[in-house]
């Protein structure tokens, strides 16, 4: 233990002479309070010492090294002045305690448990009050001298614990003094201490580097991060404000150029800088201050980049500071960084530049874009304007003309260019007039076709031009006119069995006890004729306003035609009185896709059909035979024919053969309805001349199917409901 407890006073004494060798290389104040902070602990170490070594030397040397110990407080709560403000008062009582401990000391403390205690508490007061001063100025420093001051604090820590450790240990041993195990710990907690001390101020520079540079990395993220449209005295702003606080000096400036010129100033400068050049100069100052510059001074960084020297940074530290070796590592850091940073914020700055240019030059193409994509959608909508459109230059000729008026009018786009605006449209508005109304428009080849036009003028470069929307009305017309002759032919249709109705309904109230049987008979005989044929009449518009609003005539039922033909010819029968209608109707017919009421529908209308035009005493047969393709229904009568070449007008709508209002009624319905009923049946119907003389109408339906109930079974619902 022995061995241990002088190797630790050993290691002690060559800590103390390196902080030693130190001063005596820099002789400043604080390198001076840290010799006398070590030294007297070192005093007692090497009294120990010679002890063991010399035993015959007095023991007066003991109690004066005891006496530099005590002193050890003291010189710590001095050494944190150096970073942190201490009161006179403070620095006063820590002496006077000092003093009271001294005497303590020379009264003897060993087995004086009283005086053991004030000597420990005034040791561990005075030494935990400078170790939190040292805390307490790490909070205003950055970097390595922040973590220094840290390692410092706890340092001081262990010297107090030391002492208290070894009081502690004497204390309870009494007059025999503290044991060998309390000595060593003691004793290790000092070299500890020492070592902190060690770490917090004599710091290898490559460890000192590592630091600095990682807390640069930092600070430049954080103070450096210029934006790079910003300002660019950001950056050297920043730069001056953390070497400021860095060094906790009072101002810093920096100058750029060649030869540099003043670009920031930051604090209060304790010299004058000119403008242009940045030398210090000295002003008014007291002693003191001139003292204090005289020990620190200036600190000159120089700004470098990888393309050369932009400048200078010139810092005013706090003179008194043990730390402006790590300061100047630290600011030499940050001063390459904020020229990287401002050469990136240039480039990123000429970049920004071309990026503008280049987002105008986009925005003039997108407004370019935009306008001709907003031409073509005008362009797509004209194109698509089921209309003619024309645009009419101030000259009163065609500059732009939709394909719609090339196809009506028979015009390339080259060829109507050279045609004026009158030419196309007669009745019109006299150039650079507007108007609307019902004119001709006039096609390339000279013909004519009736249209609604539109003319307005709008401004275009400062002339007057025109647009013309020209409507064919053609269609309209011809509607119009089809709907006169079907109102007019509707209104005789209707009339003639309503009168018939009416009359003979009239006749019968009035005079009917009166009149002989026979006429009663004829007479309701009549109005039952009269009344189906209003009925058929009704049954063929209602198929025809179907039509009329687009819905579809769709079949979905199976059919019978052996069943079905025999009820309809037994009614007709009772309706064409003096007519031979006969039926031949094929065994084993099969099913057929259709629906009852419809099927009977296009019957009634083609034996109807033959009945009118084949005479009252003409003769009718009616064969239904099978096939592979379907059932076959044909309708043959002996009459008088029709005009061959009208075999395509036939099922046309309200169309009638020339000559035949005259002895067969009709509004040139029922075979437009049997034509649209057998295609949605999915049939075909035709109209042949006989060879041997009259007409043939007949129609052929499909062979029902099963998959056909499923898959049209709803069509077949709608046109039950219909019926």
């Amino acid at each position: 233990m022995d061995a241990i407890n002088v190797a630790l006073q050993l290691a002690f004494i060559l800590i103390f002479i390196a902080v030693l060798v130190r001063y005596l290389r820099q002789p400043r104040d604080v390198h001076r309070d840290l010799v006398l902070v070590f030294g007297s602990v070192v005093i007692l170490f090497a009294a120990n010492v010679a002890m063991r070594v010399w035993p015959t030397l007095p023991r007066g040397i003991s109690s004066l090294s005891a006496v530099a110990l005590l002193l050890q407080p003291y010189l710590t709560l001095r050494l944190a002045r150096h970073f942190v403000p201490v009161s006179t008062t403070e620095s006063r009582a820590a002496l006077a305690w000092f003093g009271v401990a001294t005497l303590a000391l020379a009264a003897g403390i060993r087995g004086n448990v009283p005086l053991t205690a004030l000597v420990i508490a005034y040791f561990v007061t005075v030494e935990s009050r400078a170790a939190f001063l040292l805390l307490r100025a790490s909070r205003t420093r950055v970097g390595y001298a922040r973590t220094r001051l840290r390692i410092a604090s706890g340092a001081t820590l262990f010297f107090a614990v030391g002492i208290l450790v070894s009081g502690a240990g004497s204390a309870a041993n009494g007059a025999t003094g503290a044991s060998e195990t309390a000595t060593f710990v003691a004793r290790a907690l000092a070299l500890a201490a020492g070592l902190g001390y060690l770490a917090a101020f004599l710091p290898p520079l490559a460890l000192r580097r590592l630091q600095q540079r990682a807390v640069a990395f930092d600070i430049g993220q954080s103070l450096l991060g210029a934006p790079a449209d910003g300002d660019r005295d950001s950056i050297w702003s920043a730069l001056a404000n953390s070497a400021r606080s860095i060094t906790n000096g009072t101002a810093a400036v920096v100058a750029l150029g060649d030869p540099p010129h003043v670009r920031i100033i930051d604090g209060a400068p304790p010299l004058e800088v000119i403008v242009g050049d940045p030398s210090p100069a000295p002003v008014r100052a007291d002693a003191n201050e001139r003292d204090r510059r005289k020990e620190a001074g200036p600190i000159v960084v120089p700004i470098e980049s990888d393309v050369g020297r932009l400048g200078q940074l010139i810092v005013y530290p706090d003179p008194g500071s043990l730390f402006l070796e790590d300061d100047l590592v630290l600011m030499q850091l940050l001063a390459t960084q904020a020229a990287r940073a401002d050469e990136r914020r240039e480039a990123m700055h000429q970049q920004g530049i071309l990026a503008s240019e280049l987002e105008d030059a986009s925005h003039e193409l997108a407004t370019s874009r935009a306008q001709l994509e907003s031409e073509a959608r005008f362009r797509a909508a004209l194109e698509a304007h089921p209309g003619i459109l024309l645009v009419v230059d101030p000259s009163g000729r065609v500059g732009y003309a939709n394909e719609q008026a090339l196809e009506s009018l028979g015009y390339t786009a080259a060829g109507i260019a050279r045609v004026t605006l009158d030419r196309l449209l007669l009745q019109g508005p006299t150039p650079g007039q507007e108007g609307q109304g019902v004119g001709e428009a006039r096609r390339r080849d000279g013909t004519t076709f009736p249209v609604d036009f539109a003319v307005s003028t709008f401004e275009s470069r400062g002339e007057l031009s025109s647009i013309a929307v020209l409507m064919d009305i053609t269609a309209r017309i011809e509607a119009n006119k089809l709907r006169d002759t079907f109102i007019g032919m509707l209104s005789h249709e209707l009339r003639t069995p309503v009168t018939a109705i009416y009359g003979g309904s009239q006749v019968l109230l009035g005079r009917g006890e009166r009149l002989d049987p026979d006429l009663t008979r004829d007479l309701v005989r009549d109005i039952a004729a009269e009344s189906e044929r209003l009925h058929r009449l009704i049954e063929n518009l209602l198929v025809l306003a179907r039509v009329e609003r687009g819905e579809n005539l769709v079949g979905g039922e199976p059919v019978l035609l052996q069943r079905v033909l025999p009820t309809i010819v037994e009614r007709e029968r009772t309706l064409w009185l003096g007519t031979d209608i006969s039926v031949t109707i094929q065994s084993d017919l099969p099913t057929v896709l259709g629906h009852d009421g419809y099927v009977a529908q296009v019957i009634r209308n083609l034996l109807s059909n033959a009945v009118k035009y084949g005479g009252t005493t003409a003769s009718i047969k009616i064969v239904a035979e099978g096939g592979p393709d379907g059932v076959t229904v044909r309708v043959l009568d002996d009459g008088p024919g029709f005009d061959p070449e009208a075999i395509d007008q036939l099922f046309d709508l309200y169309y009638r053969a020339p000559g035949s209002a005259m002895h067969a009624p009709g509004a040139g319905i029922g075979l437009f309805v049997c034509r649209r009923i057998v295609a949605a049946l999915g049939g075909d119907i035709w109209a042949r001349q006989r060879p041997s003389g009259g007409a043939e109408f007949g129609f052929r339906l499909p062979i029902y199917e099963a998959d056909d109930d499923l898959a049209l079974s709803g069509g077949g619902r709608e046109l039950a409901a219909a019926s």
